[in-house]
């Protein structure tokens, strides 16, 4: 079972290594599901699909949904499995608040920058098709209500905490039992860029993921990137629904 502890004390070095919470089989063990679980959900999707390029958005959704509760319960369970407490993972009251608004204004400023470049690349010839994908939710204006409600659920909650804790509170924390802050934050955050499977957005959601991961450790609490990352997905959850036609 999981047991209270007080709020593990900043470093006065946060560049320095520190204390090892996890194991390094324990991160592999993180990559190994959060791949199983992609491939299950693919194939989910795929089977149930009502055509040749059509899905059914209902199990979309919910594969959706499951995929990142699975996530975060994976985490859980290896936590409790090597004996960690909420505070190990983050959840305890943040140091400051202040990382909250970096994270979130600077992912916006991340993607926005990374589009203008990409804007810039295409004035000057340089072909583009590939970057302007997006990342877009999959949604359409006569997609069912509950639809909406479930991958709106999947969106701004599931991921938040299935993705926050598979790869800030594994990934990043247990890297930094082994590697100082620079290359966790860079090698969790490639991490979380690839997790999306998409070209267009690796480059800035690589990006968003070490900042993330630099706000997870500056404020001490899982609590700062999960708002953030809900924050951001719920805003444009929202953008999604307001252009739907």
């Amino acid at each position: 079972m999981f047991t209270e502890q007080a709020l593990p004390p900043a470093l006065e070095l946060p560049s320095e290594v520190l204390p090892r919470v996890w194991r390094g089989r324990d991160l592999w063990a993180g990559v190994g599901i959060t791949i199983g679980a992609f491939v299950v959900l693919i194939a989910a999707v795929t089977l149930t699909s009502v055509g040749d390029d059509e899905l059914d958005p209902m199990v979309g959704a919910v594969a959706t949904l499951l995929f990142e509760l699975v996530l975060g319960v994976a985490v859980l369970l290896l936590a409790m499995h090597r004996g960690l407490s909420r505070a190990d993972l983050g959840f305890v009251r943040p140091r400051r608040w202040g990382p909250l608004a970096t994270a979130w204004l600077g992912a916006y400023a991340i993607l926005l920058s990374y589009q203008a470049l990409v804007f810039v690349l295409e004035a000057l010839g340089v072909p583009t098709g590939l970057l302007q994908e997006g990342n877009a939710v999959p949604l359409d204006a006569d997609v069912a209500p509950l639809v909406v409600v479930i991958l709106g659920l999947a969106v701004v909650v599931g991921a938040p905490f299935g993705e926050e804790l598979m790869f800030r509170a594994l990934l990043f924390r247990g890297m930094r039992g082994f590697w100082r802050l620079a290359p966790a934050m860079a090698a969790s955050g490639l991490l979380f860029g690839l997790f999306h499977v998409n070209l267009s957005v690796l480059v800035p959601f690589t990006l968003v993921g070490a900042l993330f991961a630099w706000a997870y450790e500056q404020s001490g609490s899982l609590w700062v990137t999960i708002a953030a990352h809900a924050g951001f997905n719920g805003a444009s959850f929202i953008v999604t629904l307001l252009l739907l036609e």
